[in-house]
């Protein structure tokens, strides 16, 4: 049994080795193909570098006013609720300053009360001394248009005269002198209108100031993610520099260059495909939002647009700085010749490609139309049915060649 079993192994030896001499003294070359057929095809642009995932909300938060930081709340990836407090600046001389305003302020109004309290006396004072004087000098009056009759007829002394002449001039010099007073609350209203005048800067120095201070608590004007953070505690800030970037991760979008000479293709709407680097073999879908008006100089190319993509319902994450290659629909056919793009080639400005014909590689000019990485429509050179080499990376593969096929598409 041992002995036949040796036999059997000698004979399979032999076999294999009479196969592999007869195809490399052969030349035949075993190669996949695909049956040339029509069928849609799509037009696509694609980024000449990676795009970038962004927040379509996003602020650089600076010092309006300048201090020194006392403390720093907030740390780069930290995620905040709107109002949430990020950092505090300190500046000692403010509070006094807003002490003092206060004080001013009640200062003030203290004074303007006590005006108003005079004001009000001096106010009922006078209207009961002009109301008295007034009816002592009607009555005096009286008493003296009286007495002149009585005088004149000779039913009157000179010396009662006199005193009626005394009692009119009393009253009269008494009506002056409650004249006298409304002059004085007149006078008392100024003052009230200069001590309000007083109060209300009092109030606005002191708004003013505690704004200010209220300008050294930074807040997060929306609920975000911190991206940056440009401040340590002790550090002294001026107004305007900046202290945090922050952004909403939930409002993103992919910015992305496209060569010049293919930006005039893309128009807002068109739909994309996105292959994020980070999910590497994952396809997701999106739309063209925004082409930016002005060719700018690419790191990439001589001249690029840039364009802005919204993602439509990412099944996973897309996280702010993703780098994502992105790739613009610009067109389409439904019934066309279809060859693999991989097996069209192009030598000295003519593209060609490989059929296995009657058992020999056999090369045929083509004329294409649109392409995709995938697929390349064909125009004219070939025909459906016709068996196109896609196994390229075979050496030495040539008109002519001896071909077998090993599979077909």
């Amino acid at each position: 049994m041992k002995r036949k079993m040796l036999i059997g192994g000698a004979i399979a030896l032999l076999a294999l080795g009479a196969a592999v001499a007869y195809f490399r003294f052969s030349g035949v070359v075993e190669v996949d193909v695909y049956e040339s057929r029509r069928g849609p095809i799509e037009e696509y642009v694609t980024s000449v570098s990676a795009g970038t995932v962004k927040s379509r909300q996003e602020s650089t938060l600076s010092a309006e006013v300048g201090g020194r930081v006392a403390k720093v709340l907030a740390a780069e990836g930290t995620s905040v609720r709107k109002g949430d407090l990020l950092a505090v600046l300190s500046e000692p001389e403010l509070g006094r300053q807003v002490d003092a305003a206060r004080a001013d302020v009640l200062s003030a109004r203290e004074g303007l009360r006590e005006a108003e309290a005079r004001k009000d006396v001096a106010d009922r004072k006078t209207r009961a001394e002009s109301a008295r004087a007034a009816a002592n000098l009607r009555q005096a009056r009286e008493d003296h248009l009286r007495a002149s009759e009585l005088f004149r007829r000779g039913f009157l002394s000179k010396s009662e005269m006199e005193q009626a002449e005394t009692r009119l001039a009393n009253a009269e010099e008494e009506a002056k002198i409650a004249a006298a007073g409304e002059d004085t609350i007149r006078a008392i209203g100024r003052e009230i209108e200069s001590l309000k005048a007083r109060v209300d800067s009092a109030k606005a120095k002191a708004e003013s100031l505690a704004d200010r201070r209220t300008k050294l608590r930074i807040t997060a004007p929306y609920a975000g993610i911190v991206i940056k953070k440009t401040v340590e505690v002790g550090e002294t800030k001026t107004p305007g520099a900046p202290l945090f970037v922050l952004a909403d991760p939930a409002d993103i979008y992919i910015e992305a260059p496209i060569d010049e000479s293919e930006s005039a293709k893309i128009l807002v709407g068109q739909k994309t495909k996105l292959f994020p680097d980070a999910y590497l073999g994952e396809t997701f879908a999106g739309k063209v939002s925004e082409i930016k008006p002005v060719v700018e100089v690419s790191k990439e190319v001589s001249r690029a647009n840039t364009i802005r993509i919204l993602p439509a319902d990412p099944h996973k994450p897309l996280r702010l700085g993703m780098s994502v290659d992105v790739e613009v629909q610009t067109g389409g056919k439904d019934d066309v010749l279809l060859a693999p793009s991989a097996a069209v080639m192009e030598r000295e400005g003519q593209k060609f490609v490989f059929v296995a014909a009657n058992g020999k590689a056999v090369r045929k000019d083509v004329k294409a139309g649109i392409s995709n990485w995938d697929w390349t429509e064909i125009l004219g050179g070939i025909s459906p049915g016709e068996a196109i080499i896609t196994s390229l990376e075979i050496k030495n593969l040539s008109p002519g060649s001896r071909v077998g096929i090993r599979s077909r598409k």
